[in-house]
């Protein structure tokens, strides 16, 4: 039989709330902070740049309708034609 002590199950009970405490008073050290705000300035920096470039696009694309609707023309023709060339005779 494998009996298990009552020191052992509170200890095993307290593992998981201590490794959170742990892990929180680590992220919370100026070093690691620093690490962790300069990495979210990173992503964010990416994120805004990501949006601002589809934003632009957006307008672009807005303003200039007509070149647009050409090229899209353009696409769809030349896709047919393809289409038509490669079919058997």
């Amino acid at each position: 039989m494998d009996i298990k002590s009552p020191t052992h199950k509170t200890l095993t009970r307290l593992i998981p709330p201590l490794t959170i405490w742990a892990i929180g008073k680590i992220l919370d050290m100026p070093s690691v902070k620093g690490s962790v705000l300069e990495l979210d300035g990173r992503a964010y920096k990416q994120r805004h740049a990501a949006a601002r470039s589809l934003k632009r696009s957006v307008k672009n694309a807005k303003s200039n309708s007509s070149w647009l609707a050409a090229g899209a023309a353009a696409i769809v023709v030349g896709i047919g034609l393809m289409a038509k060339a490669s079919r058997e005779k």
